[in-house]
């Protein structure tokens, strides 16, 4: 089966997109692959590659840019199955539908990290934002709002997300930027799935 995309956009139903080419170029002009009639799109702003199995995002020097899981697409990045693009008012969800022959064996793309009900629960609280259908945050959640969504004090909210944060190797001397670094590693690692 051939990767996907899946657009959406605020008030809109998602429809998906097959990524069957080995160059996919998202924008406005009516000559790009996937055409999103959106201002803040760049007529040429988006090129996704197959590289074989690989897909490659690449911002076309866009005027707005692109972000990818919450990211600034700065330079080329592979594309992994549940990766989230935003393009102007537009999300594009990357659906990959690789399937594992049963037997085969396949080299983990990132160490598997092991984690908690209550450590989980954190994880998806943090990157809700970046989640919600039709809400584009370029944020992780506050830890007010995680503290609100799973019934803790904000102490005990803080104390899950150093406790996170320790598990998945983010520094402590990060500041203010840490809970952006924990959220990208959990959605990177996609530990806010159901597994």
């Amino acid at each position: 089966m051939d990767p996907r995309l899946w657009l959406s956009k605020s008030g809109e139903a998602p429809h998906s997109v097959p990524l069957t080419e080995e160059r996919t170029v998202v924008g406005r002009s009516p000559e790009a692959d996937v055409v999103l009639e959106d201002e803040a799109v760049s007529w040429n702003h988006l090129e996704i590659e197959r590289r074989g199995d690989v897909l490659m995002a690449t911002d076309l020097d866009s005027r707005n840019g692109t972000a990818l899981n919450g990211e600034p697409l700065e330079r080329p990045r592979r594309l992994r199955d549940g990766d989230t693009l935003i393009v102007g008012d537009h999300r594009l969800e990357v659906k990959t539908g690789s399937v594992t022959p049963a037997g085969a064996t396949v080299a983990a793309a990132e160490p598997s990290v092991a984690l908690s009900e209550e450590e989980r629960a954190t994880a998806a609280a943090l990157v809700a934002p970046y989640r919600s259908e039709g809400a584009f945050a370029g944020r992780p959640a506050t830890r007010a709002e995680i503290a609100t969504e799973l019934h803790v004090s904000e102490r005990t909210a803080q104390r899950r997300l150093d406790a996170l944060a320790a598990k998945l190797d983010v520094p402590g001397d990060a500041g203010r930027d840490r809970p952006r670094q924990i959220a990208a590693r959990v959605i990177e690692l996609g530990l806010d799935r159901p597994r």
